[in-house]
């Protein structure tokens, strides 16, 4: 079988990684000359461990990652919260932190470890023809290649040439609020917990990473001009102090999901299929299980194929609605979003079957699995 991944993120390597485990062996391109030394993905569910573990890269992920405690709720001056209690899975802790450039590296270590030859860096997609596999290659250089392919799979992201060149809608809307995220040093929070602020028409989520650093994640009220980037006000949030940032980034967010994940010899997955409020922590491990499920079914033919494209669109319609839910819930400014936010957070701790379910999206482990 002759298979093209397009894109080599995380989801990609991923592709790449679990079909050579079912004996193919695909050709990896990527447009980018090299991989972003940044991360904006964080959280690594159990649900993704178990999905990797076969492949050999749940256990060194692991090693190198910051095991959160729980997570707070910071309410204008009570800070309810929850403790994780690891055991919604036998064999996985609910989430793991690790940035996102870590993860791809411990990706493309085994996949070097497997024998699998280097992303070929630099070479963008030109054109495709859906129903027979054809496919236009340029490469750094500017020269081009024709090829044909059985499957042309897209891992490139939310403006996926894949998506656009096999004419799949990718239906949703944008949020009007801007983010605002940085990387640096945070005073004043318990280490190893995972911190929600939410507030009136703006929100932040501050992440412990490994190594001492925190993630803070601003979401800025509508009509507010972006911040210089040396301006580290966004990112201040009561009992918390931020400083000596080394990584600044303003982001737009949009739940939109692809109209459907086929398109002849075309096949979409990760962000390129799905893409959603980064509430939840949800996007690159729902991409990262689209591709171990993927290199399952690919095998196996079109029946095969067609039924995982159904379903893991059903996951991510539900996790989409999810996380929509979860950051308007997050950023709403009404006095009734206020008062029902401030009940459920102050509430949901107290209650154990409350506590289990919110522990159990986090390690992505409400929604369905897939077969081996």
């Amino acid at each position: 079988m002759a298979v093209l991944i397009v894109g080599a993120g995380p989801v990609g390597l991923a592709l790449s990684l679990a079909l050579r485990r079912q004996g193919i062996a695909a050709r990896q391109v990527d447009k980018a000359p090299a991989p972003s030394p940044w991360s904006r993905a964080l959280g690594i569910q159990a649900r993704t461990l178990e999905a990797l573990a076969p492949l050999g890269v749940a256990g060194p992920i692991e090693a190198a990652a910051l095991r959160p405690k729980g997570v707070t709720f910071h309410l204008g001056g009570a800070a309810p919260g929850l403790d994780f209690t690891h055991r919604r899975h036998p064999g996985f802790p609910s989430m793991v932190i690790l940035p996102q450039a870590e993860t791809e590296r411990l990706l493309a270590e085994a996949l070097a470890l497997a024998g699998a030859p280097p992303v070929e860096r630099g070479v963008e997609l030109m054109a495709l023809d859906p129903a027979s596999g054809a496919v236009r290659l340029r490469d750094p250089a500017g020269r081009e290649e024709t090829a044909r392919y059985d499957a042309v799979l897209g891992c490139d992201g939310a403006h996926s040439a894949v998506r656009k060149l096999a004419g799949i809608p990718f239906e949703g809307a944008a949020y009007q609020d801007p983010f605002v995220l940085a990387d640096g040093l945070v005073e004043g929070l318990a280490p190893r917990r995972l911190h929600m602020f939410p507030g009136i028409g703006s929100a932040g989520f501050v992440f412990p990473l490994p190594g001492g650093a925190w993630r803070v994640v601003a979401a800025l009220p509508k009509g507010s001009p972006i911040p210089a980037q040396d301006d580290i006000a966004p990112f201040q949030f009561p009992g918390m102090r931020f400083h000596d940032p080394f990584w600044w980034s303003v982001f737009g967010i949009s739940h939109r999901l692809a109209a459907r994940y086929r398109e002849g010899r075309a096949v979409l997955l990760g962000d390129a299929a799905h893409i959603h409020s980064p509430a939840g922590g949800q996007g690159m491990n729902l991409g990262i299980q689209d591709a171990c499920s993927l290199a399952l079914a690919l095998p196996k033919g079109d029946a095969a194929l067609a039924a995982w494209a159904t379903a893991r669109r059903d996951v991510a319609g539900l996790v989409i609605r999810r996380s929509d839910a979860m950051t308007r819930m997050m950023l709403g400014a009404s006095v009734p979003a206020r008062l029902l936010r401030g009940l459920m957070l102050r509430v949901m701790p107290r209650l154990p079957p409350a506590r289990r379910r919110f522990e159990a999206a986090l390690a992505g482990l409400d929604y369905p699995g897939f077969a081996g």
